[in-house]
Parts: structure tokens; sequence; C-alpha cells
């Protein structure tokens, strides 16, 4: 039930104008979660040289929650004193899976750690350079003036050795999501798309009513995913490639080795379009407030006024079909019952 995401190549004109690029493509990016992106040799990156910040020692306890099925939970251990045997080279996802059976509780080095207020992006850059930093200021989050930009940074990860694992997760805010690789070993993805969320909710949930797929602790093997007919897509993403995550999707990943990634979050019209922006729209069914955001992202921090015309401009823009114009419509609605208030 699985297949690769597809690959789009790049060049500078439509690197400068990503978002513009991502409106082209987001009929793609919608049914298979995420767009690989590789980036052709004119392409330039405004990146910071001989950097390397500051990261603290971390351990992953990765426990194997069901005797009868190859789903896991993954903590995160701060500072961890104690002895970890060499860990086999990781060069494909068979190796890597394999590593992880029939085992009760492993405790591994191989950690990903989340370097807070850093970025390997220069945030001053010229105008034929590119940097994630310009992204949020492209997308619909301008909308939100300083009050939601000066809230949007960058998020830098670390992979400490082979199989360092990004467990099963939400973007932030349900928002879209670009991830860059800056160097080490590839990254392997598995993409769960909106669209089969719910139904991965409830085939879980009857194998383990408390677990929650929001709190980014779970790892699945898609042996599992198979076994219940529940469609996702992969990709390997390598040094240099961009990986474009859409709104309201599932993922996890593991390297291959040691590895640098940076991440951004970003907004398109469908984000309003099909409710991930409403306070009330909530996935989860547990006290998720305890991981909420510090992104204040309410709609009531936007206008009115310039939503409706920015939604207007990217209809005209999009040809959007009948059911985004009926989201379109509802959002008038919302509109009308005075909801941005």
């Amino acid at each position: 039930m699985s297949n690769f995401v597809p690959t789009i190549e790049i060049n500078p004109f439509d690197l400068e104008n990503l978002i513009e690029f991502i409106f082209k493509h987001e009929k793609i990016l919608k049914e298979f979660g995420g767009i690989k992106i590789q980036l052709n040799f004119e392409c330039q990156l405004a990146l910071k040289k001989y950097y390397t910040p500051p990261i603290c020692s971390t351990t992953q306890i990765i426990t194997k929650i069901s005797k009868d099925q190859p789903i896991y939970s993954v903590e995160k251990k701060e500072n961890v004193n104690k002895y970890f045997p060499q860990r086999f080279p990781i060069t494909n996802e068979q190796i890597f899976w394999s590593s992880l059976k029939d085992t009760q509780e492993k405790m591994t080095q191989s950690s990903v750690s989340r370097i807070e207020n850093q970025t390997l992006f220069c945030k001053k850059f010229s105008k034929n350079t590119f940097s994630i930093h310009s992204i949020p200021k492209q997308s619909l989050l301008q909308l939100g003036g300083n009050k939601v930009l000066d809230h949007i940074v960058s998020c830098l990860t670390r992979s400490s050795g082979p199989g360092g694992i990004y467990p099963l997760s939400n973007n932030e805010q349900e928002l879209f999501s670009l991830v860059y690789h800056h160097q080490g070993g590839p990254r392997h993805w598995l993409i769960i798309p909106a669209y089969q969320r719910e139904y991965l909710r409830k085939i879980v949930n009857e194998e383990n009513p408390l677990v929650c797929l929001e709190h980014g602790q779970l790892l699945i093997d898609p042996l599992f995913l198979d076994k219940h007919h529940i469609k996702y897509h992969k990709l390997i993403q390598r040094p240099n490639e961009f990986v474009i995550l859409s709104a309201g999707i599932l993922s996890q990943s593991f390297t291959e080795d040691s590895s640098w990634s940076e991440s951004i979050p970003f907004a398109l019209p469908s984000w309003i379009q099909q409710g991930y922006a409403f306070p009330s729209r909530s996935h989860s069914q547990c006290d998720l407030h305890l991981f909420a955001s510090s992104i204040p992202m309410h709609l009531n921090l936007l206008e009115n006024e310039f939503i409706l015309k920015y939604l207007d401009t990217s209809t005209n823009q999009q040809n959007l079909s009948t059911d985004q114009t009926h989201s379109y419509e509802f959002v008038r609605q919302k509109d009308q019952n005075s909801y941005f208030t």
C-alpha cells in the first residue's frame, strides 16, 4: 500500500518563488503528503560557513508496546551515562526494522537532538541566493504580521549516528513544512497522507486505546500499515535536498548515519480552507495542550479582509476544483457569522 513520493527538480527562479511553485503542485502534495525537491546546478543557498551549534547528549529508549504488533514507543532521555555497544551500520530500511524486531527494550546513543534558536541558513542574504527564512513571509502567514512571523523560527535537528529516529508526529500547528537536509547520512521518510490519518487512529486505538498519534513518541513498522491497508508513501532524502510536507499529515523517519536537518513551517490558503487553522479543530483525544505550540496561530491574529483577498487571488491562480470552492465558501460563511473576531 505504498510507493515513493514524486521528486521534482527546481531551478533558481522557482526556488526564489517557492511558495508559488508549491501552489502549482499542491494537488500532488495533498495526494502523497509530501514532495521531494532536488536543486539544479544553478541554485545557490545562503548557508553559513564553518559553524557547528552546540548539542547536548541524549539517548532514545525504544520499547515494543505490543507483543503481537510492530509498534514501538520512543522516549528521549537527556545526559544518560551508560555504555553503549557499537551500532551496526544502517544502509537500508530492512536492516533498520530488523534491528528493532524481537526486542523488549533497546537503548541507543543514536538519538535525535533538537537545537533551539539555531540555524545553518543566513537570515540576511542576497536576491540570487535562497534561505528558508524567506518562506513564512512568502506564505499566508504574512497576513498575521509580526504577531505571527516573530514566532516562526526554523528548527535545527541533529541525528548523532546510525538509526537516529524521528518518531511519528504531525506538523506544528498542522501547518505545511519545508525540511532541508544539510549533511550526513540519508534520511528515510514514511508519510501518511491527511486522508488516512483518522483511519490509522481507529486501527491503533483498537490495539491500544491509550496511544496518541500526535505526541511524537510512536514508531510504526510499515508491516503494520500494510496489514491494515493503510496508504503511506516513502522517500529517501539526501544532502542538499528539500522535502515539502503537506498540512494535516503524519510522518516518521530514521537516518542511516549522523546528519543535520533544518525545517520551517508555512501556510497555504488550503490550511484555512480545510479547517486546520481553526482552534476548534483537534485530532488528538488526549491532553494535547501539554504539548502545545508556542506559535500564536489563531485566525483572530489575521485581518479578515486580507484573508479573503488572499484566497480570492489563490483561487484565480489555481483554478480550484469544486470541493475546494466549497471550502472557500465555508470560510466566507464563517466570516458572515463573525467567526474572525
